[in-house]
Parts: C-alpha cells; structure tokens; sequence
C-alpha cells in the first residue's frame, strides 16, 4: 500500500509486470512472531485485531489492470497459466490460510541472555538442535548463534 502509485507507473508505460499477492488477510509473518512471543495474543496483524486489507480486485479495476483470484488449489495450475499469458499487467491474488506457516523462516530466538535476538541468515526456523547446528557448518558460527539456548 506504500507504493500504490507505481501501478500508475505501469499502466502508463505497459509494463507486463504481473504482481502476485499472497493474501492471508493481516500480516502473517507478524502474526507468527506474536504468536510464538506473546501467546497468540495479536495486535494489528488482521481484521479481527485492528488492521484490514483492500479489495484488490477493486484497486486492480481502478487502475485498469487486469485482476485473477486463486482461491484453491484446484484452481491454481489454469488461473496461474492465464496469468502468465496476459498481454499487459496483471494482479493476481492468491488466497491463503490466516494461519499458514513458512517453513524455513528467519525468526527470532532467546539467547543465553535471556534477550530477543534475530539469528543469521544460515540459521533458520525451525531452529537445529545447537550441536546438529555446529556439525553441519562449515564456517564458523556467527556469535549470536552461538549464545541461542536449546
């Protein structure tokens, strides 16, 4: 919603840019944080806890863009193909679970601190035990990763 003016952007210059919106009504990855710190208790990741999504289809329709909704998988293969073969711009959204999870992720982790901490990228939810972690790198462990409890 912070670049919305961009789609101007490419319907004046025919742009066939497809943009593909994973739609899971808030902000998922959000979610997933204050799931796992604050015990599922949300704020402003969803409609039901303070924040709401637009239509697509109607900003899709504003700006003359052509619009699909994937809304299941059996839908997925043909709505995807047709899709690819639109001449010009495209917003396609793809509805999901509000709760879908994303397996490997970048998430956070308690260190031998006690402290919040974001862990390097070769280190990903879901976290390895600390010593299956150490066996499998072949470079040395970055510090935080090294003070994130079991």
């Amino acid at each position: 919603m912070m670049n919305l003016q961009e789609l101007q952007t490419i319907v004046h210059h025919s742009l066939p840019i497809k943009i593909f919106i994973f739609n899971n009504d808030g902000y998922l990855m959000i979610k997933h944080t204050q799931k796992n710190l604050f015990d599922g208790r949300y704020s402003a990741v969803d409609e039901a806890s303070g924040v709401s999504c637009p239509d697509f289809g109607k900003i899709a329709n504003a700006f003359n863009i052509t619009y699909f909704a994937i809304k299941s998988w059996k839908h997925l293969d043909r709505t995807i193909n047709d899709v690819l073969e639109e001449k010009g711009p495209v917003i396609c959204d793809i509805f999901m679970d509000p709760e879908q999870f994303f397996h490997p992720k970048l998430s956070l982790a308690i260190n031998s601190e006690d402290q919040i901490i974001s862990p390097p990228l070769e280190d990903l939810s879901p976290l390895l035990p600390r010593e299956e972690f150490k066996s499998n790198m072949i470079i040395d462990l970055h510090d935080k990763s090294l003070k994130i409890i079991d």
